[in-house]
């Protein structure tokens, strides 16, 4: 039987096996087996009380998780509460396995994740570590999180290092929840609004525009202009919806592609009322990760490594990249972050003292706290400008409809008054 020491994984996708084994009583059974590599596929066969003979990769069928991994994602709190509970089991004095275990029976709100807490479970019984085993699902545990645990194995402190993960990743989530909560209601007008004037558009205003246009009298500028409108809406609607899903895919490919991806996200840094919160957001993400990773115990070089790939804007990750190099070649964090353009003095002057006095993660923490603050303070004053720009637009739009509607009654009624 061709045996493979490790089977790599696609993504975190954990492959079934198909065997054949035999058990206590000499007869030949069949089943399956989800395991990370073939070696860890017959100690579980094993564990069944059986005796593989034939173990191989089942040929792969469609999978509704694989073709839609979005709804089965493992969610950024259900990892907070896992490292929070795990760090409170540990203290107390289980041990590792049991703690696990705990968990996982605990677990109901969430398929996903005690799918992936039971296939932790067998790779620790099979003998491997615990950064190891989360290693194997980058959906749920990121790069940072897996390195900052191996730290924390390795100095005998995982449940402190626990303890901060839960901490940084709930600041982590905090912004963007309280951003959607705050824009709920804004995007809640604009959508009404929207199917309103569409519904006039296309079912109210032809029929009232056709009675006027059968009347010998001259119209107003606002009933002309809003017949052109809706005119033009009419002769042209399959070209539009078809120009809107050409544009949109278009588009959609541009920002899948490295250059489109990287021109995007450095536009939205530099758009007027949007970049400068944006920027802040990940200037204080990137405080706040050098802060809690030099606190576990990793070094700079292996903290920059990491870093550039916990950041989605393309831009921002070109920029932490080339402040890798410099730190390889000697010039430290601050040299290189003053060559370029998006760290703010203020920033890099901070970095510099912290550089010097060795004191770099509690410099860190106090920027990261400013510029998280300040990333706050500036969304929340976007997201409260948007509420009332948003109805007073939506206003003016119906009132402008209304208005092409009532002015040719007014013009209506003296024509038949003469």
């Amino acid at each position: 039987m061709a045996r493979t020491l490790d089977t790599p994984e696609k993504k975190g996708k954990i492959p079934t096996y198909r065997y054949i084994a035999s058990n206590i009583q000499g007869k030949m059974v069949k089943g399956t087996v989800k395991a990370a590599s073939e070696i860890a596929a017959e100690r579980l066969i094993q564990e069944r009380g059986l005796a593989p003979v034939q173990v191989e990769i089942a040929p792969s069928m469609f999978n509704l998780e694989e073709a839609l991994p979005s709804l089965f994602k493992v969610k950024a709190r259900d990892i907070i509460i896992f490292s929070r509970q795990l760090a409170t089991l540990l203290r107390s004095g289980i041990s590792l396995l049991p703690a696990l275990e705990i968990l996982q029976g605990q677990v109901v709100s969430s398929r996903a994740f005690k799918r992936t807490l039971g296939t932790i479970v067998n790779d620790i019984r099979s003998g491997i570590s615990f950064s190891l085993a989360i290693s194997k699902h980058p959906r749920a545990f990121s790069d940072i999180y897996c390195r900052t645990v191996a730290v924390g194995e390795e100095t005998g402190s995982l449940e402190t290092v626990l303890h901060q993960m839960a901490d940084f990743q709930e600041k982590q989530t905090e912004m963007a929840q309280r951003v959607r909560k705050a824009l709920a209601y804004p995007m809640m007008v604009m959508g009404v609004g929207v199917a309103v004037v569409i519904l006039l558009m296309t079912v109210v205003m032809p029929q009232l525009l056709d009675m006027f246009l059968t009347m010998d009298v001259e119209l107003p500028l606002p009933t002309r202009i809003l017949i052109a409108i809706v005119n033009f809406l009419n002769a042209n609607t399959l070209y539009l919806l078809i120009g809107g899903v050409v544009l949109a895919v278009t588009v959609l490919w541009l920002v899948k592609q490295p250059h489109g991806r990287w021109l995007l996200d450095r536009l939205r840094l530099r758009i007027p009322l949007i970049g400068p919160p944006a920027l802040m957001s990940e200037l204080g993400r990137f405080a706040r990760t050098v802060s809690v990773l030099i606190s576990a115990g990793l070094n700079l070089q292996e903290i920059m490594e990491m870093i550039p790939e916990s950041t989605s804007n393309m831009k921002f990750r070109r920029d932490l990249k080339q402040i890798k190099e410099g730190l390889l070649l000697g010039e430290g964090l601050s040299g290189p972050m003053s060559q370029l353009g998006v760290f703010p003095p203020l920033l890099v002057e901070m970095v510099a003292v912290g550089e010097e006095s060795n004191t770099l993660d509690f410099t860190m923490g106090v920027v990261a706290d400013f510029y998280e603050t300040s990333a706050e303070e500036r969304t929340t004053a976007l997201v409260g400008m948007i509420g009332p720009l948003s109805t007073i637009g939506i206003a003016l739009l119906v009132g402008f409809i209304a208005m092409s509607v009532i002015l040719p009654m007014y013009t209506l009624t003296g024509a038949f008054g003469n």
